[in-house]
C-alpha cells in the first residue's frame, strides 16, 4: 500500500512540476514536508523522491536535498532520421526509442527527412530544428545526413539546439569525417575496426583483388569503413592497383561498372559495398556485367538488414544491432539531459562479422 501511495504522491507532483508549480533546479519539498504534507511515514516520503528522481524530473544531491531537473518541465525528446520509407534500418531504432520514451514518461516526437531533393531536404532538417525549439524539447537524437547536403546542413541545425541548450546525440555516425571530432555523443560501431574486419575475412578466404563501391550519398561511416579495410589491406601487404581500388558509381550503373572492369588490369575478385541494401542492387548489376557472386567476384555488405538474408547467396555482412543502438542512444541521451556537463563520447555497440555465401568460395582467377 505505501509504495502505491508513494507512486501516487510522486505522479501528482510531477504534475506540477510539468504545470510550473516547481521550477527547473527548485527544491522540492524535504521528507519532513512531505511527511506532514500527505501523512506519511518517513519511508514512504523516502519512496517518493526515489520515484521522482527514478521518472526523470528530480535529482537527488546529498546533503542538499532533492531538485527539479533543467528539463523536467518538458517532457519532449525529438528523433530525425533520413529515408525510414526507403529502408528498414531505422525502423527497430524508431519502434524501441517510441517504447523507451513511453515507459520513460516522455513523448516522442519522430520526424522523418524523405525527400531526395536538395532544397526540400535542407527545408525539412530546417522546420525540424525550429519545431523542437520552439517545443522547448529536452533533447534530440539525430541521423546525421549523408553527402555534400549533409556536410553543409547539419552544423547549421545542430548550431540550433546548441544555441538553446537542447542537449543531442548523434545515431550512427558523427558529423565530421575521421580523425576529427564533433563536441556531440555518438552511438554506433567502430567503423574502422569494421571495416578492418570485412577486409581481413575476404584476405583470410582467398581473395586478392578488394575493391569498393562507394555510392553519391556515401555516409561518413562508410568512408571510416574504407580507411580501416584500406589499413587491413596495407598490413596485409595487399598492392593498390594503378587504377585505384574504388568505384564511385550508383549502385544500379552498368555503363560505370563496365568501363571501372575495363580499366584493371585483372578483374576484382570482391567488392565491399557501404550497406546491404546496396549491395543487394550491386549484385544484379555484376549479374548484367556477366559476374556470378560468389564464383566470379565475392561480394559484402554493413548492416544485417532483412535483404541479405534473403538473397541469393545469403550477404556476408556486418551486424549492427538497431535495438542496441536505440537503447545506448536514449540512455545517454537521459544522461546529458541530467548533466550537461558530461565529456562526449563514442559508445561503440558489438558489430560482428556475418559470414553467408557471398563469400564462401575464394576466387584464383
Amino acid at each position: 500500500m505505501s509504495e502505491n501511495k508513494a507512486t501516487a504522491i510522486a505522479i501528482a507532483i510531477k504534475k506540477k512540476i510539468e504545470d510550473g508549480k516547481y521550477g527547473a533546479g527548485k527544491p522540492l519539498p524535504s521528507v519532513r514536508a512531505l511527511m506532514r504534507m500527505h501523512c506519511i511515514a518517513r519511508s514512504t516520503a523516502n519512496r517518493v523522491l526515489q520515484e521522482l528522481a527514478r521518472m526523470g524530473v528530480a535529482r537527488l544531491r546529498r546533503g542538499a536535498g532533492t531538485f527539479v531537473n533543467k528539463h523536467a518541465a518538458s517532457r519532449k525528446i525529438g528523433l530525425i532520421v533520413p529515408g525510414v520509407a526507403v529502408t528498414d534500418f531505422f525502423k527497430p531504432v524508431v519502434s524501441e526509442i517510441n517504447n523507451l520514451a513511453r515507459d520513460a514518461g516522455y513523448d516522442l516526437l519522430f520526424r522523418e527527412v524523405w525527400s531526395e531533393n536538395r532544397e526540400e531536404r535542407i527545408a525539412q532538417v530546417r522546420e525540424f530544428a525550429a519545431e523542437f525549439v520552439k517545443g522547448n524539447f529536452a533533447g534530440v537524437i539525430y541521423e546525421p545526413l549523408a553527402g555534400p547536403i549533409g556536410d553543409e546542413i547539419n552544423p547549421r541545425i545542430l548550431s540550433v539546439f546548441d544555441k538553446k541548450n537542447i542537449p543531442v546525440v548523434l545515431l550512427d555516425c558523427d558529423i565530421v569525417p575521421f580523425p576529427e571530432r564533433s563536441h556531440y555523443d555518438v552511438v554506433g560501431v567502430n567503423d574502422l575496426e569494421a571495416g578492418a574486419r570485412i577486409a581481413k575475412h575476404l584476405l583470410d578466404i582467398g581473395a586478392k583483388r578488394i575493391h569498393f563501391l562507394i555510392c553519391s550519398l556515401c555516409p561518413t561511416t562508410f568512408s571510416n569503413r574504407l580507411a580501416g579495410a584500406e589499413s587491413q589491406l596495407k598490413l596485409a601487404g595487399v598492392k593498390i592497383p594503378n587504377g585505384g581500388n574504388v568505384l564511385y558509381a550508383e549502385a544500379d550503373d552498368l555503363k560505370a561498372l563496365k568501363r571501372y572492369l575495363r580499366k584493371q588490369t585483372r578483374r576484382p575478385d570482391a567488392f565491399i559495398c557501404s550497406n546491404d541494401a546496396i549491395a543487394a542492387v550491386f549484385k544484379q548489376t555484376l549479374e548484367k556485367a556477366g559476374l556470378r557472386v560468389p564464383e566470379d567476384v565475392m561480394l559484402t555488405g554493413f548492416a544485417d538488414l532483412s535483404v541479405a538474408s534473403l538473397m541469393t547467396p545469403p550477404l556476408t555482412t556486418i551486424r549492427q544491432n538497431r535495438e542496441q543502438m536505440a537503447q545506448a542512444a536514449f540512455r545517454r541521451l537521459m544522461d546529458r539531459i541530467e548533466n550537461p556537463s558530461l565529456p562526449p563520447c563514442d559508445i561503440f555497440l558489438p558489430a560482428p562479422l556475418i559470414a553467408r555465401g557471398s563469400t564462401t568460395k575464394g576466387c584464383s582467377k
